[in-house]
């Protein structure tokens, strides 16, 4: 009897633990909208920044990104606009606002200092936090992504191009805008079941990431972002005065972004991380993710 009612406490202690762990709740920011906001692991906490832009979090944390809750606190939370977050009543969805939202829940979690890890389109969202907050910034994990919008975009076109066989000029004629250009070139990839490629090595990886998208949810943010120029901008014009350390991930095989994007970084205190992987690490090789991380956290203690 005495040895059955231990067995219980120790998994009831278990069990408390792993709920202070991983948590949800709803945060409502100063202009009352709710962020659906997910926290998960132990050590250092690290705000995860999703791309799309309009996308969720749980494409990382459900396709192996959740390694590294093994090493830190990671807080995801679904930007205004997305996933299982409400949308503003004025639509402000300004690169301010973005980066406000992130500093009320700072605040509100009672965290001094966070990691930033964003992925893809959360580049541009993430540099210009650590631009603008740095003094709340311990350091930024940059996953595969992109601080130059129409940089990327412009090569999304020219490796779609290749993969389809014909001539950039063919799919971006004169004067067409680019992001015309690119809707025809997503349109053909579609055609041919060639766009895991833009993303993948292999075509499995495309399809548990396209399990997980659930296209029911909130996407007013990927549709409105359009209408805001700034998140045009370069980007890597701010990186230079970005001090933190940081940590770059690309992918040989990344053509979403371009895997050669990253070198117009100009991060004062960068290391860099080519991998051989394509678009998501994390999903393809999520070990050797969690290795460099690690050895990068190792690094700031």
């Amino acid at each position: 009897m005495k040895k059955a009612l231990l067995s219980f406490l120790l998994l009831l202690l278990l069990a408390t633990a792993t709920q202070a762990q991983q948590k949800h709740f709803y945060f409502t920011t100063s202009d009352s909208v709710q962020l659906y906001v997910r926290v998960a692991g132990q050590g250092k906490p690290c705000l995860f920044i999703h791309g799309g832009p309009g996308s969720w979090t749980k494409y990382f944390y459900a396709l192996g990104g959740d390694v590294v809750e093994q090493d830190m606190t990671m807080i995801y939370v679904d930007q205004r606009g997305c996933g299982r977050s409400g949308s503003p009543a004025n639509n402000d969805y300004s690169l301010a606002r973005m980066v406000q939202d992130f500093e009320e829940l700072r605040e509100y979690m009672g965290y001094d200092k966070w990691i930033l890890m964003p992925h893809s389109f959360g580049g541009t969202i993430a540099t210009e936090y650590a631009y603008t907050q740095p003094t709340h910034v311990t350091a930024t994990i940059y996953v595969n992504s992109t601080l130059n919008l129409n940089n990327s975009l412009e090569s999304y076109i020219v490796e779609g191009a290749r993969m389809l066989n014909v001539p950039a000029s063919e799919l971006r004629k004169p004067g067409t805008p680019v992001g015309e250009a690119l809707g025809g070139v997503v349109g053909k990839l579609h055609e041919k079941d060639l766009m895991y490629k833009m993303m993948y090595p292999e075509k499995k990886m495309f399809e548990q990431m396209n399990a997980v998208m659930d296209t029911t949810l909130n996407w007013h943010f990927g549709s409105n972002v359009w209408n805001y120029k700034e998140y045009e901008q370069d980007f890597t014009v701010k990186s230079a005065q970005i001090k933190s350390p940081v940590l770059v991930f690309a992918g040989k095989y990344d053509y979403a972004i371009g895997p050669k994007h990253y070198k117009s970084f100009q991060f004062p205190n960068a290391t860099y991380q080519v991998v051989d992987t394509g678009h998501c690490p994390y999903q393809e090789q999520p070990e050797e993710f969690r290795k460099h991380v690690r050895r990068f956290l190792a690094k700031l203690n």
